[in-house]
C-alpha cells in the first residue's frame, strides 16, 4: 500500500520539478509498475486558495536528522501553485507549477548574474495496479484540540506502512486533493477516503511501522483568501525550456 498522505505529498511538492530527468520522453519508468508520464489529466482548480507555512521536523528514533527542520512555505491560485522549501543548511528550492497550462518551472537559486528558471512538462507518476495492495483504515476520533483559533479534531490513518495521526480543523478548507495533482502522484483510494476527512491538518505526526523513522509538522500563518498575482509572476526571469520535455 502507498501511503501518500498529507504529510508526504507536502514533503514532496516543493522537489516535484526537480525529480523530472531532463531529455525525458512521453514515458519513463520509475521502477516495476511505476511509470512519469506527461500529465494531460483535465484541468481541475484547486480548492485550497491561500498560503500556509510549514515545519517539518524528522527523527530516526530519537536523533533529529542533520537536514532537520525543513520549512515549506506554499501559496495557491486557482490554478497555479509557488513552494518554497529551505532545508537546514541548504539554500531555497522554489517551484512553480501551472495547472491549467500543464507545466511546472523549477526557480533556480538566486545570485549574482541573471535570474533562471527551468520550464519542463507537467509529469504525473502512473502506477500499473495501485489497487493490488492493502488499503488505508481511516478514522475520524472525537478527540478535539484548539489550535491557533480552530477546533481540531484527531484523525489517524493506518496502513501497511505506518500511522499518520493528524489534528484537522473543520473551518479550513484542505489542500490535500491540490497537493496530489501538484505532485502528480497518490493512491486514488486514500484520495477517495480522506475526501471525507473535511478540513486542513494544523499538526500531524507519521510514524513508520518498524516505530523507528517519524516526521512531525507544524502547520503556521494559514491564510484563507485571494493571493497577489505577483507572487506567480515569472517577470525578470530568464526562462529556459528542458530539451525533450516541451510540447
Amino acid at each position: 500500500m502507498r501511503l501518500l498522505l498529507f504529510c508526504a505529498a507536502l514533503s514532496v511538492a516543493h522537489c516535484s520539478t526537480a525529480q523530472v530527468p531532463s531529455g525525458l520522453p512521453g514515458s519513463f519508468p520509475l521502477g516495476e509498475g511505476v511509470n512519469l508520464v506527461d500529465d494531460n489529466d483535465p484541468f481541475t482548480p484547486n480548492r485550497f486558495i491561500g498560503s500556509f507555512r510549514m515545519e517539518t521536523r524528522i527523527y530516526r528514533g530519537t536523533e533529529e536528522q542533520r537536514t532537520s527542520p525543513t520549512t515549506l512555505r506554499y501559496w495557491s491560485s486557482a490554478d497555479q501553485v509557488l513552494t518554497e522549501a529551505v532545508a537546514a543548511g541548504n539554500p531555497a528550492m522554489r517551484s512553480l507549477v501551472d495547472l491549467k497550462g500543464r507545466w511546472q518551472y523549477m526557480l533556480m537559486p538566486e545570485g549574482q548574474g541573471a535570474r533562471m528558471a527551468m520550464k519542463m512538462r507537467k509529469k504525473k507518476v502512473v502506477m500499473a495496479d495501485p489497487g493490488r495492495t492493502e488499503q488505508p483504515r481511516v478514522e475520524v476520533t472525537s478527540e478535539t484540540r484548539d489550535i491557533a483559533g480552530h477546533r481540531c479534531v484527531k484523525v489517524i490513518a493506518r496502513g501497511a506502512d505506518g500511522v499518520w495521526t493528524g489534528w484537522v480543523a473543520h473551518d479550513l478548507p484542505s489542500p490535500f486533493a491540490d497537493l496530489q495533482r501538484v505532485v502528480g502522484a497518490g493512491d486514488p483510494e486514500l484520495t477517495r477516503r480522506m475526501a471525507d476527512v473535511q478540513g486542513f491538518p494544523l499538526e500531524f505526526e507519521w510514524v513508520d511501522a518498524n516505530g523507528t523513522d517519524r516526521m512531525v509538522c507544524t502547520l503556521h500563518d494559514v491564510v484563507i483568501g485571494t493571493v497577489d498575482a505577483g507572487v506567480f509572476s515569472l517577470d525578470g526571469y530568464q526562462v529556459m525550456e528542458l530539451p525533450g520535455l516541451g510540447r
